[in-house]
């Protein structure tokens, strides 16, 4: 198994799936194809086999079709018989109860360990 990394652009998110199991996800998230992005993480994440992961989400943006995709990225990793151990770090932007929702939501139907960190949106 080899660490997975897809540089970000201004559509895409940054992935940085580390063989030690530091599992990064960052950026912004509307490809136009998002089923066709989402592919090689779903199957890298399906093809683990470590026993244990340390998920950080640090979207700014995601549109909903992305959030499908995470949706079924989170219930690929629950699914991972293989992966027995799995801490997730949530970040959300201040006033963006939206993204602390659908993180809540995601940590009730998978039952892993969700951390939830605020940060100020960065204005470029």
């Amino acid at each position: 198994m080899e660490s997975l990394q897809i540089t970000g652009t201004s559509y895409t998110p940054k992935i940085d799936f580390s063989i030690n199991g530091d599992l990064s996800i960052s950026g912004k998230s509307l490809p136009e194809d998002t089923a066709k992005f989402y592919e090689p993480i779903l199957n890298w994440v399906s093809e683990c086999t470590l026993s244990s992961v340390n998920i950080t989400v640090r979207l700014d943006y995601m549109n909903s079709s992305s959030a499908h995709q995470m949706s079924k990225f989170f219930m690929v990793v629950k699914d991972n018989h293989s992966i027995t151990d799995c801490a997730v770090e949530w970040y959300y932007e201040t006033d963006d109860e939206d993204s602390l929702d659908f993180g809540k939501e995601l940590e009730y139907i998978t039952d892993f360990k969700f951390s939830f960190y605020q940060y100020a949106e960065v204005l470029a």
